[in-house]
């Protein structure tokens, strides 16, 4: 499936013009990019989309421990992608654009957006993009956990000191270290700045 080139969400960095469609993300079509966009337009590792389908072929892309073997599945905001012997996050760059980065993160990072009480007792946590995990840990609301296995690895706590990045806004994709957080307002020392932002529009990784 495809989508007139025009239409699609200025956080794919790919240019405006050019072939009139391009692929159509498998799901969460306005949070992620598909994987052929990421292999041949940002990594550069494949010219086409037939060298694309050769790579995921060869069984050496996986997208958090997840083989990957079609060439429209969506990647979201810091996933981890794996290829070959190198790993790599999607993230953001300072313009809101999606960027991906080597990394020796091997799990990945999702803020906790929402959490509930269930009749057994456990707590369900939902995550940013629509995901939900149960758990016992002690973990708020703007926190962040680390998830491998579909289990809680780690909790990384929202408060002074924690490098947090910027999800929306006019600030968007930016990261610095959290200086102090006063009335619901985050202070971040970024690299050649320090920005105030709400508290609800960054994630501590």
């Amino acid at each position: 499936m495809h989508a007139k080139r025009q239409t699609i969400s200025k956080s794919w960095p790919i240019p405006r013009k050019g072939t009139k469609y391009v692929i159509v993300a498998s799901h969460e079509k306005k949070n992620g990019i598909p994987i052929l966009i990421i292999l041949r337009d940002i990594l550069k590792l494949a010219k086409n989309r037939r060298e694309v389908k050769r790579i995921l072929q060869q069984e050496m892309v996986f997208v958090n421990d997840k083989m990957i073997k079609k060439e429209n599945f969506s990647v979201l905001p810091f996933d981890i992608l794996k290829i070959g012997e190198k790993n790599y996050e999607l993230g953001f760059s300072d313009k809101g654009k999606f960027k991906v980065k080597e990394t020796t993160r091997k799990d990945r990072v999702l803020k906790v957006i929402g959490k509930k009480i269930l009749k057994n007792k456990k707590i369900q946590l939902n995550l940013l993009y629509g995901k939900n995990i149960l758990t016992k840990e002690k973990v708020n609301i703007g926190d962040s956990v680390v998830i491998k296995d579909k289990k809680i690895e780690r909790v990384i706590y929202l408060e002074k000191g924690k490098e947090a990045v910027v999800l929306v806004g006019k600030h968007k994709g930016k990261e610095g270290k959290i200086d102090k957080i006063e009335d619901k307002i985050a202070t971040l020392c970024c690299e050649n700045a320090k920005i105030n932002v709400h508290v609800g529009s960054i994630m501590v990784k």
